[in-house]
């Protein structure tokens, strides 16, 4: 009877380890940047509430973001990634801004159309 208990227990705790991310989605975008201190800054600028995971990869300018779309949209998270000097395919940082980064940190800026 023990064991039967025990199996029942173990059987729970392992089906509530997977239970559905509800209501996240993960997207993928370009942020563009350089270095470690890039990586840093954008970062923290998607780590808001409602992002459950955010990271940048500088090899591929590719940041990889899981949240919520109900309480953060994905319009703003690269509103705030423009906001910190880094320019994504849909906002463009300003220029000021962009100027203000440490000089490794200025990268080369896409052609807008």
């Amino acid at each position: 009877m023990k064991t039967f208990i025990f199996s029942i227990i173990a059987i729970a705790a392992f089906s509530l380890s997977f239970k559905a991310d509800t209501g996240n989605i993960t997207e993928k975008f370009k942020v563009y940047g350089n270095c470690d201190m890039c990586k840093t800054r954008i970062e923290k600028a998607l780590v808001v509430k409602g992002v459950k995971y955010a990271s940048w990869d500088k090899e591929t300018d590719m940041a990889t973001v899981k949240f919520n779309p109900e309480v953060v949209t994905l319009l703003q998270l690269h509103k705030n990634v423009a906001a910190v000097g880094h320019d994504t395919d849909l906002v463009k940082a300003d220029d000021e801004v962009y100027a203000n980064l440490h000089s490794c940190c200025q990268y080369e800026r896409p052609e807008r159309k």
